[in-house]
């Protein structure tokens, strides 16, 4: 038994239990460092697939269960399961359950950072210049930032657009206009 739980490497608190034993206290000082590694990894799951998510218009996302909508649930649920296991563990107010919990977050964050796939965008740049063309119509009026900067990235896109496809001058006789358009 000990006075002092905060220091207690002999015996642990879990939901008002006393539990007896240094391979329990071990055990739970263990399993506290898998749920804070496993929490970074559903972390980044999560996020990875949010922003996937959010580049896509509401009615392709999916629904509850299918999609990247459901698999945006799934993490929700596994990430809640964690944090609850976890809120449980360090209710107990021990010093090593509280080490093993900052272990655990450093070794989650750099594993997970360091092996996660490369991020990547679903659309590509074709997409965000047709989107621009539909906000930069010369019907629509420059009312905001956003609107004004999209005239003005299709002003330029236009001027190197006629640059690219003007004949360049005949190198000893031979016609390039072709090799220009090509150069695009």
């Amino acid at each position: 038994m000990c006075e002092d739980h905060f220091f207690c490497s002999s015996q642990i608190h879990v939901l008002n239990y006393e539990i007896d034993g240094m391979g329990w206290f071990w055990g739970m000082v263990f399993i506290a460092l898998v749920l804070q590694f496993l929490a970074n990894y559903v972390w980044i799951q999560s996020s990875q697939n949010t922003r996937e998510l959010l580049q896509q218009k509401p009615g392709e996302r999916g629904s509850f269960f299918t999609g990247k909508l459901g698999w945006s649930m799934f993490w929700t649920l596994i990430s809640t399961l964690i944090w609850i296991a976890r809120i449980i563990l360090v209710m107990g107010s021990n010093l090593y359950i509280f080490i093993f919990v900052l272990i655990g977050n450093m070794g989650g964050v750099y594993y997970t950072q360091s092996t996660q796939k490369q991020d990547h965008q679903i659309k590509s740049l074709a997409d965000d210049i047709l989107v621009m063309l539909r906000r930069g119509h010369p019907e629509s009026e420059c009312k905001n930032e956003v609107k004004c900067k999209v005239k003005e990235a299709l002003r330029e896109l236009k001027e190197a657009m006629e640059k690219l496809d003007q004949p360049m001058k005949n190198i000893e006789g031979l016609s390039t206009e072709s090799e220009s358009l090509l150069a695009f």
